[in-house]
């Protein structure tokens, strides 16, 4: 995928896996940015979880990047692309966009979200640029990252205290956060397990404070190779110009 526009995307992914589920993507999903060259699409939220249930949303992140020209000449860039939602074929897609050096700058933070973006195991639409953040990532994970969890996970558990449709979803949605952060911060791995089942208070609880234990024992570095992440999105920066030119050329 090298030339892909952000609104024109039309296509049925699959991670390789029974487990997966299939996703379509509906044609343009409410992003036109003709001038944004998409670099990959992955599948957050439940899916990405393989907790979605017959009524979830398909949760989907665009991760393009603005042309390098553009920067150069210093002209206004956008950093996302606001949350959209849309109806296709009575599946409800969930859609927004990051600018490549706004995903950096969050991962650079140790951001969860960001680490999510990138390195979703439901990847829709692959590329090498995907492949090779993803390794980043994986190779920098870190204690800051600690922070993001925590916040997101008691967000999730704050949520369980208003009324909501699904009782117990905070408890489940906070105990796999919780889960995720424990593992990456013991073993310094990605991994996204389900809970199947719903929480006790006290079950969340127990956990939130090993996921305390976890980062006071971590032995991973206390924030990620930020040269490393700024080189990775200069090399990018770099080679879109050089398409640029090679366009401008053959025009």
């Amino acid at each position: 995928m090298n030339e892909t526009g952000i609104n024109e995307i039309e296509m049925i992914a699959n991670n390789g896996s029974n487990k997966g589920p299939e996703i379509r993507a509906p044609e343009a999903l409410s992003i036109s940015k003709p001038d944004m060259r998409m670099l990959f699409m992955t599948c957050v939220g439940s899916h990405m979880w393989h907790m979605e249930s017959k009524d979830s949303d398909v949760d989907l992140v665009v991760i393009y990047i603005a042309p390098t020209k553009s920067i150069l000449r210093g002209e206004k860039i956008s950093a996302t692309i606001s949350q959209r939602m849309e109806e296709k074929n009575g599946v409800i897609y969930d859609t927004l966009g990051w600018e490549i050096g706004h995903l950096i700058d969050q991962l650079v933070k140790g951001n969860v979200n960001a680490i999510w973006n990138a390195a979703s195991p439901l990847v829709l639409l692959p590329s090498s640029v995907q492949e090779k953040l993803k390794a980043l990532i994986e190779a920098n994970l870190c204690r800051e990252t600690y922070r993001s969890i925590l916040g997101m996970a008691e967000s999730q558990i704050q949520s369980e205290k208003k009324p909501v449709k699904n009782a117990g979803k905070g408890y489940r949605t906070a105990l796999r956060t919780i889960n995720f952060g424990i593992e990456l911060l013991t073993n310094g791995r990605l991994c996204f397990e389900p809970v199947l089942h719903i929480p006790e208070v006290s079950e969340v609880a127990e956990k939130m404070r090993r996921l305390e234990e976890a980062y006071e024992a971590s032995a991973l570095p206390d924030l990620p190779d930020e040269d490393a992440f700024r080189n990775f999105l200069l090399r990018l920066r770099l080679e879109d110009l050089e398409k640029d030119k090679e366009r401008s050329e053959r025009q």
